[in-house]
């Protein structure tokens, strides 16, 4: 015996809410799932993480302010040399920067932010003036190691840590010390093509 016509009809209304159902579920599964970090040497936070707000007396305008960090990828290095003129963490900022020399779209779309623990205007002047993507930061004295811990620095460390800050204004990779500036550039270079 064969089904009606009505039975045929329902059977096929069934089987229609049910793929609309499974479609709908997958398709909201698919929108909400972070997209995977590439495979990189650096520490991937995943997802990543707000920049943490600034102290309740700073600036809005701050460097380091959401606003100033939008729109844009960071690479922010906070130096807890005191008083080095030729500073580690400055130069390990620089050989980065110098081995993305070959890729100036890429260069277009990253600051190099640069917040040592100690600084004058002239130094800081100095180091603004290598690069139109490169900036030394000023933040009031009172204010340098609440900054560093807010970002989960050690302002006493021998060493420091790179933040990538992506352009929603997350942070996105660290850079350990033990990574060298080739390798770092290298991550960059992954990060920011996946990201497009």
């Amino acid at each position: 015996m064969r089904p009606s016509t009505r039975q045929r009809r329902l059977v096929i209304l069934v089987l229609a809410a049910l793929a609309f159902g499974i479609a709908l579920v997958g398709g909201s599964r698919f929108r909400n799932h972070e997209s995977p970090t590439p495979a990189i040497s650096g520490v991937a936070i995943n997802p990543p993480s707000p920049v943490p707000p600034p102290d309740r007396g700073e600036d809005p305008g701050s460097p380091l302010s959401k606003t100033a960090l939008a729109d844009h990828w960071s690479l922010l290095m906070l130096d807890p040399h005191r008083g080095q003129e030729r500073s580690p963490s400055l130069i390990r900022l620089l050989q980065v920067h110098n081995r993305l020399a070959a890729e100036p779209t890429l260069q277009q779309q990253l600051h190099y932010l640069y917040l040592p623990r100690e600084s004058d205007d002239a130094s800081l002047q100095a180091i603004s003036s290598l690069g139109d993507n490169i900036s030394g930061l000023f933040v009031e004295p009172a204010q340098v190691d609440e900054t560093f811990r807010r970002f989960g620095a050690d302002p006493e460390a021998d060493e420091a840590v790179l933040y990538l800050i992506d352009p929603d204004v997350k942070l996105h990779v660290l850079f350990t010390p033990g990574e060298d500036a080739a390798t770092i550039a290298k991550d960059l270079v992954t990060l920011i093509t996946a990201s497009q």
